[in-house]
């Protein structure tokens, strides 16, 4: 079995490409003339071609900006009345990103063969997730898809801001950590050894600092792949480790409880929880699958069995509100606003409410966090670099003062 690569195009001239897998050319061709398309080029991938197409790392990957300019696209072409299928096309030469723009053209394809949008997008797992697809596909239900592909899209662009505003956050301190680094290296490898010597030579009693300076430079410069083995030791150990259903549950947890980097990774499990089911339930999804599916939305263990829990309550005919406020991880406020949404029929609104607040209070965490990482790594990096030259320094003020 061969895997072949086909242009064509359709009765209405739209150009249709793809993959198909068949023992023979000929085989494809006939295929294709049976569904009326006129073929344009049809070509026999290499082995190493279906390697990289096949193969996640080497494929190179779409990030949540890139997805969220696409979903944002496609719900403005949408509601301006363009069909899917030219909507898609005319996606397709805009999209920068190549791999996006091969899987689009892949859903332009597919639907063109009768697929739905939600059936497409499916194929491509690593670029539209599970509670993606899930979505579309209650939007495509309901007959509202450009409306919830607007929600989608401004929720990818809040992650995709997040995400940058850490990113950029970083950038500063990474800098400041580097250049420490590269002045304590050269300290280190040409200065203090000199000074070491003579400090020796001179048979001089050296003061703490300067004694524990140099046996520290000295053990790194002797045993510094002893430092090289433990550490990759402890990296394997702990990647290892983690796949022990257990200890990622009690890391997951032990992640949410931290103090203040623990509320904040709450607050973000919280506000993506409950905007996907605000999104589900607003697009006619039934509440007991709504809340499955955003089961997707979390890697953290803990707080997916939050979610399995909350399901588990729902369905022996509990109230969504009491079912969160019964969950560690969730929190009294959005149990209380989640209630007043189930007694006033707007629940999928009041979802997108406690989203938003839990989204602008991450706003407002990561923006405090941030300012102060800046001035936090300077006055770290201060005592480190002011420690190494106060151990050079007073054996040299001694010995003036001796001479003197």
């Amino acid at each position: 079995m061969f895997t072949f690569t086909f242009k064509a195009k359709n009765d209405e001239g739209t150009l249709v490409q793809g993959d198909i897998a068949a023992d023979r050319r000929e085989t494809v061709v006939n295929a294709l003339k049976q569904k009326g398309y006129y073929l344009l080029s049809v070509e026999q991938q290499n082995k190493l071609s279906v390697i990289l197409r096949s193969n996640p790392v080497l494929r190179g990957r779409v990030n949540v900006r890139d997805r969220a300019v696409f979903t944002h696209q496609l719900a403005t072409l949408l509601r301006a009345g363009m069909q899917l299928s030219i909507a898609l096309t005319t996606l397709t030469r805009q999209t920068h990103n190549k791999h996006l723009a091969s899987a689009i053209e892949q859903l332009h394809t597919d639907i063109e063969q009768s697929s739905s949008l939600s059936q497409a997008m499916a194929k491509h797992p690593r670029i539209f997730s599970q509670v993606y697809t899930a979505i579309v596909e209650a939007a495509e239900e309901s007959g509202n898809l450009a409306e919830t592909l607007s929600v989608l899209s401004k929720q990818l662009k809040t992650q995709a801001a997040t995400r940058a505003r850490i990113r950029g956050a970083l950038v500063y301190p990474v800098f400041l950590l580097f250049v420490s680094a590269m002045v304590v290296a050269v300290l280190t490898t040409f200065v203090i050894p000199k000074f070491t010597q003579l400090f020796i030579n001179a048979n001089q009693r050296l003061p703490l600092p300067t004694e524990v300076l140099i046996g520290t430079v000295g053990f790194l410069r002797g045993y510094w792949w002893i430092l090289v083995v433990v550490a990759v030791g402890i990296v394997c150990f702990g990647l290892t480790a983690l796949r022990e259903p257990h200890v990622r549950l009690y890391v997951d947890g032990w992640l949410l409880r931290l103090p203040g980097i623990g509320t904040l990774n709450r607050k973000l499990q919280l506000a993506r929880f409950a905007r996907t089911l605000g999104s589900l339930l607003d697009g006619g999804v039934g509440i007991v699958a709504a809340v499955a599916t955003t089961r997707g939305t979390t890697k953290n263990r803990a707080f997916a069995i939050g979610i399995d829990n909350i399901e588990e309550a729902i369905l022996q005919g509990g109230t969504l509100a009491r079912a969160v406020s019964e969950q560690n991880h969730f929190g009294e406020i959005a149990a209380n606003i989640i209630a007043i949404g189930e007694d006033t029929g707007t629940l999928p609104e009041m979802l997108l409410e406690v989203a938003d607040m839990y989204d602008q209070e991450c706003e407002s965490a990561i923006s405090s966090m941030t300012s102060l990482l800046g001035p936090a790594m300077i006055v770290v990096l201060g005592l480190i670099i002011g420690f190494v030259v106060m151990a050079i320094l007073l054996p040299i003020f001694e010995t003036s003062t001796i001479i003197s």
